[in-house]
Order: structure tokens, then C-alpha cells, then sequence
């Protein structure tokens, strides 16, 4: 059936058309989906904070197991430094000292139980020491350490030894003090400071994009 609608339709549509709206006409904007929703805002910061704390754990494990590995490379160290052992008269020895570098007095193992040795001249101190290991050797004969000699700056000073025909002088130089030094407090100090700027800067970034 064609036509207008009967009664008061067709007189809400004469009305509407009036206007210049059709009664079948769906209002503008009806069911229009609203616009994009902003992204999720981006927390920065949080992978810095994370590192930061990572390393600062390593660090405080590593304190524990630095000293460990301070003393394997004293070993190492110590090992490489045995071609440095010079022979003396043990009468009457001169050294030139150096307050940065290491020595010590060694004899033949049929020797290190009645040597006896008495430092005079600067500003020295001998101090007795046992040890099983050779530091080196001279003309083929094993040398093995029986005193410490610590010089303080560069004083010239005077060894003379009894109860042994041959003394033979270590020096480790400063190469073992100085490695032994960065590896032992600079290395952990320096890598614990990172970790803590890292994380502060971290917590810092991820507090500011919330």
C-alpha cells in the first residue's frame, strides 16, 4: 500500500518535512563512535631502575669474592715476578730502596733454617717469613723466602746475613701493589657508584612519568 501515513503520523511528517527532517531520518551524530582513547602514558625509567638495582647486588656479591680474586692474581703476579731475583753477597749488601715496591731476602732451602739477617742504614724494617714455595731461582738452585723488607722512600740501606753462603734479593716491584690496589677497592667503589647514579636517575625518570 503507497501513500502518506494515515492521521496524526501524516501530520508529524508534513511537519517535519517543513522543517527539513525526515521522520525516518536518524538524528546526526546517533550512533557515532566517540573518538580514539589517548594511549597508555609510557613509564619511563623502569628498565634503568631494574639495572641499577642488578648492579648493585653484583657489587655487594663482588666484595665478597674480590678478595679471592685479589690473591690468585698476587700468585700470578707473584709468579711472573720470580725473574727478578738478584743475587747478593750475604755479608754485606747494598740496597737503593723504594717505598712502592716490594722485596724480600731468599736463600737455598738447606739454608732457610739458620740464615739470620739484620738490616741497618735508612728507615727499614726486616721481618721474618716462612715459606714452601721457591720465589725464583739462581745458577739452576731453588730460592725460597725467609725475610720481608719494607723501605720507606728511597733510602740506601745495608743487609748482612749469617748462617748461609748464598741470599739472593725478590723484587716484586709496584706492578702487584697497584693492580692489586684497583682490582681490590677502586673497581668495586667505582662500579657501586654507576649502579647507584643508575638507579637514582631510574626512579627519578619513572616518578616523573606517572
Amino acid at each position: 500500500m503507497g501513500g502518506t501515513l494515515p492521521g496524526p503520523y501524516s501530520e508529524c511528517n508534513r511537519s517535519a518535512q517543513r522543517r527539513g527532517i525526515s521522520m525516518y531520518q536518524q538524528p546526526q551524530g546517533y550512533g557515532q563512535p566517540y573518538g580514539d582513547a589517548p594511549p597508555p602514558r609510557r613509564r619511563r625509567g623502569l628498565k634503568r631502575t631494574i639495572f641499577g638495582v642488578l648492579g648493585i647486588l653484583a657489587n655487594g656479591v663482588g666484595l665478597v669474592v674480590m678478595p679471592f680474586l685479589v690473591g690468585m692474581i698476587g700468585a700470578v703476579l707473584t709468579v711472573g715476578a720470580s725473574q727478578n731475583l738478584t743475587a747478593l753477597d750475604p755479608q754485606h749488601a747494598t740496597i737503593e730502596g723504594d717505598s712502592m715496591r716490594v722485596y724480600s731476602l731468599a736463600v737455598p732451602a738447606e739454608h732457610t733454617g739458620t740464615v739470620e739477617c739484620a738490616v741497618t742504614g735508612g728507615d727499614a724494617v726486616l721481618t721474618s717469613e716462612s715459606s714452601d714455595y721457591s720465589v725464583g731461582t739462581i745458577d739452576g738452585t731453588d730460592y725460597y723466602d725467609v725475610y720481608d723488607l719494607q723501605i720507606s722512600g728511597s733510602d740506601e740501606v745495608t743487609v748482612e746475613c749469617t748462617g748461609t753462603e748464598a741470599l739472593g734479593l725478590w723484587d716484586a716491584g709496584m706492578g702487584g701493589t697497584l693492580i692489586s690496589f684497583g682490582i681490590g677497592f677502586l673497581v668495586p667503589v667505582v662500579l657501586g657508584l654507576l649502579s647507584v647514579a643508575l638507579t637514582i636517575w631510574g626512579i627519578v625518570a619513572l616518578v616523573r612519568s606517572t
